[in-house]
């Protein structure tokens, strides 16, 4: 089975964190799908609709303005346009977790749906336990298809933001204190909280936490915990 490659700082968080509630965003173009799948949803315990959508603008705005953990998308949203939704999340909202709902199903289909950034797939025939295995598995950045990806077809790649394309592949090495800035950014810590643990300034932590970013070659929160698991300064999710 590949390997899904939608873990952002969020998705290790929650993770850690097996009590936290999950905020769902329900994205599809018929109305009685999105409530009736709505429904379905709070019926499931840790899980809560934070919104619904009807168009991809709707599903990028939601996204947004509603800071859900999960977005589960009909197809013909996601595929609408000369790019996909998943791209615009990606880049206004990287932290949302994708599962693509489809009527249709095939093992390529499947393929290009996860490289183009969703993290689950699910064919409109799942039930009940799929759904909420795939809400869970998004959610922690864990790779979910029903029915069952092929294990013979092509590994994935990762999907990256474009500004993290022309990052370099060599790292340059990080000082002691920069290693312990970046193992707290990566474990959820905000900037007081890393310069209380650090008995340093919020300033000092935030020069820290640039030329990190700078040394490492990324540009924002998820590169950073990317990073970090790949450093091996904290865990991905099981």
């Amino acid at each position: 089975m590949p390997q899904a490659f939608c873990l952002t700082q969020r998705s290790v968080l929650i993770a850690m964190n097996s009590t936290q509630t999950i905020r769902v965003l329900v994205a599809d173009d018929h109305r009685l799908v999105r409530h009736a799948l709505t429904q379905l949803i709070e019926s499931l315990d840790g899980l809560l609709v934070v919104a619904e959508a009807g168009s991809g603008h709707e599903l990028v705005h939601a996204a947004n303005t509603e800071n859900p953990d999960v977005a589960i998308v009909d197809a013909a949203i996601y595929a609408h346009g000369d790019s996909s939704k998943s791209a615009l999340l990606r880049g206004t909202s990287p932290d949302v977790a994708i599962i693509v709902l489809s009527n249709y199903v095939s093992n390529a289909f499947m393929h290009r749906t996860l490289q183009a950034g969703a993290c689950c797939f699910l064919h409109k025939d799942a039930g009940i336990t799929e759904l909420n295995q795939a809400i869970h598995h998004a959610a922690r950045g864990k790779l979910f298809t029903y029915p069952p990806l092929d294990d013979a077809a092509p590994p994935l790649e990762p999907p990256r933001p474009a500004e993290e394309v022309a990052a370099p592949s060599t790292h340059r090495a990080l000082t002691h204190r920069q290693r312990e800035v970046l193992r707290l950014v990566a474990s959820g810590y905000r900037t007081k909280g890393i310069a209380e643990q650090l008995g340093v300034s919020v300033k000092t932590v935030e020069t820290h936490r640039a030329e990190i970013m700078r040394r490492l070659g990324v540009s924002n929160m998820v590169g950073l915990v990317h990073e970090a698991i790949r450093l091996g300064m904290v865990s991905a999710p099981p």
